[in-house]
């Protein structure tokens, strides 16, 4: 039903009366790169060709990292670690066009260099749990690397057997699952690359895949199902390993998934395009509005925080802007609301949870798992007005979809949790 429904709905971009306004958060005039959100320690990284800079939410305060007229210093990718408050990992480029990795355990005040690839820049870096990461490098005299840390990014190792001259993207959906694309398209290992699986299927032969991106579609079925892919031909869409619907005819250089705070509701999207705009689908895709509005310079990157869930957007030279409750149903709905939200989710070995009262009065956060028991309660009782966070370490439990509840006087709200071990 779901591909009958996108199928009709192929195709269709629509054009809002009033584009969101965006919100001007720094960095103007500052050549970037690339940006990643850490929801966990409230941080935003952006890449630029000198190092890179951060945003302490909290605080609203910039941070620079960048060695002033040095060449060979352009990050393209970063990530953290959840466990490691101060570890950042970056992903580089040197003057010889060769990519490399650099640790820092102080947000990068001091930096280690921990490997150099054979092929050209780093091109993402992500992880899956406290102490797996992936990295994935752009071909250069040498074929790009698929590269696995299993000490928070310590050290690396190459990895194998995927076929791969240059790859683009990564998505890790769990414990041992890996998404990559690039040059030889999309492929899937689910044993940490031990075998590889290809799903181009039905894509557009001979086209290297720029992004993926993995969504929840929403329903009963809590896990992501839904892998999103932009090629030169526009965007496709799978729900079946290999058989890919066209879902819109704008390539796109990076698309982000959007957690909608309704209980089964799926996720919005959003799509920054080749041709520099930014485009949200509210509905899984059926259709997209234009939201690129008011924004200057040319949009190169996007990323979604569940702290102020907003959607963040990054221009090449004009800086970093963002829209606060992009995903709430009306974009001037107030900040003081009932919500509730986990980070990292998919966890192990455990999660932590940020809730928000707009009222004082009596709360329970409960954990259920699916057959609607109750399997950890985390609050009951009288509770002030804003914000908390409560970590939850289910010792004993098996993996699973668990659902966290937040019930108070200001009414319901839930969200999915998934334990992987």
């Amino acid at each position: 039903m779901r591909r009958l429904v996108l199928a009709t709905a192929l195709l269709l971009l629509a054009a809002t009366a009033a584009a969101l306004d965006w919100e001007y958060v720094g960095m103007d005039g500052v050549s970037a790169t690339t940006i990643t959100v850490d929801p966990l320690h409230e941080l935003v990284f952006v890449g630029t060709y000198e190092g890179f800079h951060f945003l302490d939410l909290p605080t609203d305060t910039w941070t620079e990292r960048d060695w002033e007229d040095w060449i060979g210093r352009q990050v393209y990718a970063v990530d953290f670690a959840d466990d490691l408050p101060g570890r950042v990992i970056t992903g580089r480029e040197n003057a010889w066009f060769k990519g490399y990795l650099e640790v820092s355990d102080d947000l990068g005040a001091t930096e280690t260099f921990v490997y150099e690839s054979t092929g050209g820049r780093v091109t993402d870096i992500m992880h899956a749990d406290l102490s797996d990461h992936w990295a994935c490098t752009w071909s250069d005299v040498a074929p790009g690397e698929l590269l696995r840390s299993t000490d928070a990014g310590v050290s690396w190792s190459t990895v194998g057997g995927h076929g791969f001259s240059a790859m683009t993207d990564l998505e890790l959906p769990g414990s041992g699952e890996l998404y990559v694309a690039g040059d030889a398209g999309v492929k899937w290992t689910h044993d940490d690359g031990a075998t590889w699986e290809s799903l181009n299927g039905d894509l557009p032969a001979g086209q290297g895949v720029y992004c993926i991106c993995y969504a929840y579609a929403g329903g009963d079925v809590l896990t992501p199902t839904s892998l999103f892919a932009s090629v030169d031909a526009g965007v496709y869409f799978s729900e079946t390993p290999g058989d890919w619907t066209p879902m819109l005819t704008t390539s796109c250089r990076r698309l982000v998934s959007l957690p909608v705070p309704v209980y089964l509701a799926p996720d919005a999207l959003a799509a920054v395009t080749w041709d520099g705009r930014v485009l949200v689908s509210r509905n899984f895709g059926g259709s997209w509005d234009d939201e690129t509005g008011i924004l200057p310079g040319t949009p190169i990157d996007a990323a979604y925080c569940p702290y102020d869930r907003g959607l963040y957007v990054l221009t090449s030279t004009r800086g970093l802007y963002r829209f606060r409750n992009v995903v709430t149903e009306t974009p001037s709905a107030p900040a003081a609301r009932l919500a509730v939200d986990a980070w990292p989710n998919p966890f192990n070995p455990s999660t932590t949870l940020r809730i928000e009262l707009p009222a004082a009065g009596p709360t329970t956060l409960r954990i259920h798992d699916v057959q609607g028991r109750t399997v950890a309660t985390l609050l009951d009782g009288a509770q002030p007005a804003g914000e908390r966070r409560l970590v939850w370490r289910p010792d004993g439990l098996p993996s699973g979809v668990y659902l966290a509840r937040l019930s108070s006087a200001s009414g319901d709200v839930s969200t999915r949790l998934i334990l992987l071990k």
